[in-house]
């Protein structure tokens, strides 16, 4: 979790530069000059027909500014997309240039240096605003991408614990070992209320055990009070296994079985 804020904190920045690239680029567009060249006399050319005149001294320090910023802004943020959201790479890299003439990346608009088809501002600062909007919202979705991909991976590794530990716990009672096989349930049936706890982000203590855990999730609406009362009742029959206390191989073969039951019940 600390790894998803990090980035956050870095894309938040990226934000900031992009909010200021957008804003620097627009008035760009707005005030630069568009000088209309038509075709010559008799003749008809399917080719854009208005230019970019040249930008004053002021503007054309302010285009650099903005180009700088750009390419420091789209260089990590590529990485960032390629590193965490590889299957969107493409969409993210195609909005930057484009070598067709009638077709334009960010960078096209920022140049100032490609033919334009209309002289309607308005159109062209639309079209500059969508290109690097789509950049700009791929790019703002890395972290919950990361943060699903997390959650996944723990969720498959939290699962493989737990059948692996109810296996085991399985093994002991038929074996003779009713006291290790309870105790090593109610590991399992924890680790499983620390999995719904951690899909519901639900904040808990490193320590909690059963009873507070189950508590968390019943005030908030994620298990009923039927399957609170089912869970207290195993974490009593764990307590038993815990503790020197009276246990029969009965109750603990009760504890595996309603277990196996809740976990398919609350997967």
């Amino acid at each position: 979790m600390k790894d998803i804020e990090v980035i956050r904190r870095k894309i938040n920045e990226l934000e900031t530069i992009a909010d200021e690239i957008e804003e620097n680029e627009i008035e760009l567009l707005q005030t630069a000059a568009l000088i209309h060249t038509p075709d010559p006399s008799g003749v008809i050319f399917f080719a854009p027909k208005f230019e970019w005149g040249k930008l004053s001294d002021g503007n054309r320090q302010k285009q650099r500014d903005i180009l700088r910023k750009y390419q420091r802004w789209y260089s990590v943020a590529h990485q960032l997309v390629k590193e965490y959201i590889p299957e969107r790479i493409d969409e993210f890299s195609q909005s930057y240039s484009s070598n067709k003439m009638e077709t334009y990346g960010v960078i096209d608009y920022i140049k100032f240096e490609k033919p334009q088809w209309s002289g309607d501002r308005s159109s062209i600062i639309d079209k500059f605003w969508r290109l690097f909007e789509m950049q700009r919202s791929i790019l703002l979705s890395v972290p919950d991408i990361i943060a699903v991909k997390q959650t996944t991976l723990r969720k498959i590794i939290s699962a493989e614990f737990i059948d692996r530990e109810i296996d085991e716990a399985d093994y002991l009672h038929k074996v003779g070992h009713p006291r290790a096989a309870g105790a090593l349930a109610g590991v399992a049936l924890e680790q499983q209320l620390k999995t719904l706890c951690d899909r519901y982000n639900l904040e808990y203590q490193k320590r909690d055990t059963i009873e507070p855990l189950a508590q968390r999730l019943y005030e908030n609406d994620r298990i009923d009070i039927t399957q609170l009362k089912n869970i207290q009742h195993l974490a009593s029959i764990r307590d038993k296994c815990d503790h020197a206390s009276d246990i029969t191989s009965d109750e603990v073969r009760e504890l595996i079985e309603r277990l196996k039951k809740l976990i398919l019940l609350l997967s």
